[in-house]
């Protein structure tokens, strides 16, 4: 079923008059920002790979997160999320769920808490059910509950914002709904013809397809067949084949709640000063570096530096860890501000590389 141009221009008008808040369209942009220097890095270190979720978030987030609240936590998402650890203790839920357990047992009903970082702080935008006037009558007291959770943990680095669940039109589910079939598709169609694929992605612009062989013949195939397919089904599009190396993503994803832990804890407290947290995941070894906004000329940047890798490190030597992580090689990088590296060590002589 296709969607005819009177359709698309209806859609194209109440995605104009669709009201939220203007922070969600900064947090939108500061995804793609975020994404961006991601893929710099990544390139720096050999990474190619172009499957981030936080590139699907850059096109989907606006007419995804902000329209149906998909970029929040849902219920099934909840549970997953529930068993991604924090600092220091491995298994304990994170600050997200607490919040909105919290919440619910206050009378609350959450539909999701989209989480993102924003002007150097992370941002939490808690959704309520019910209408707007409802969520303004009750937006200063979950503000205060919530940040009475926050604030135990003894976090101080944070943005909360309350808002209601704005509605999908019909004519834009249908949009979405036709994306996620064309992708799907796209993928029977193409391991049909015999092709290994990891991954389609229909979401942006370009339909980027994720392959795990690095093979420029290959690439070429499935460009052209991928083009073919999207002919045959009325929807032309620009392709892009990407190779992308199946141990890195296996690392990623053993290694995700130990990530989680860190940026909870160090995105969260303003002590540490953490800028950017960035990971290359490379089967010889796994990086870690810790961006911050400090000088080494700056009095306590010796201490605050010395406390950050004694933190981390005391996590990842941990047994808990060591068992996630299959005792995997890793190496902690700490920078200043001008993205330098922290040449002094702490006196209690902390191991940094595994």
């Amino acid at each position: 079923m296709k969607i005819d141009e009177s359709l698309k221009k209806k859609v194209d008008e109440e995605m104009k008059i669709i009201q939220a808040p203007s922070s969600l369209y900064e947090f939108a942009k500061n995804i793609k920002e975020e994404s961006e220097k991601r893929t710099d890095f990544k390139k720096s270190t050999g990474r190619k790979r172009g499957w981030r979720k936080s590139r699907f978030a850059v096109a989907a987030v606006i007419t995804l997160g902000i329209l149906m609240g998909s970029a929040f936590l849902n219920p099934t998402m909840a549970e997953v999320v529930s068993k991604i650890p924090y600092l220091g203790q491995v298994f304990q839920k994170p600050i997200s769920i607490i919040i909105a357990e919290t919440l619910e047992k206050e009378g609350y009903k959450t539909v999701g808490i989209g989480m993102g970082k924003w002007e150097g702080k992370q941002y939490f935008d808690i959704r309520l059910d019910g209408t707007e006037e409802y969520v303004n009558q009750e937006r200063e007291k979950v503000l205060t509950i919530s940040t009475e959770v926050l604030e135990k943990r003894g976090y101080d680095n944070y943005t909360l914002m309350v808002s209601e669940v704005v509605e999908v039109s019909p004519a834009l589910a249908e949009i979405i709904k036709q994306r996620e079939e064309l992708g799907k598709k796209l993928m029977r169609d193409l391991q049909i013809a015999g092709y290994t694929i990891m991954d389609v992605n229909v979401h942006n612009p370009v339909v980027e397809v994720s392959i795990p062989i690095d093979d420029e013949d290959m690439k070429v195939e499935i460009y052209k067949a991928t083009i073919e397919l999207l002919e045959a089904n009325g929807r032309p599009k620009q392709v892009q084949v990407i190779t992308r190396d199946v141990r890195e993503d296996e690392l990623e994803i053993q290694w995700m709640p130990v990530m989680k832990s860190i940026e909870e804890e160090f995105f969260l407290k303003k002590e540490y000063r953490v800028a950017d947290i960035r990971y290359s995941y490379k089967p010889e070894k796994v990086s870690i570096t810790i961006m911050t906004n400090m000088k080494s000329a700056d009095v306590k940047t010796k201490e605050t530096v010395t406390k950050i890798r004694k933190e981390i490190t005391e996590l990842l030597e941990s047994e808990e860890v060591k068992i996630r992580t299959e005792n995997q090689k890793y190496e902690l990088i700490v920078q200043d501000k001008n993205g330098n590296d922290f040449p002094f060590k702490d006196q209690a002589n902390y191991n940094y590389t595994r």
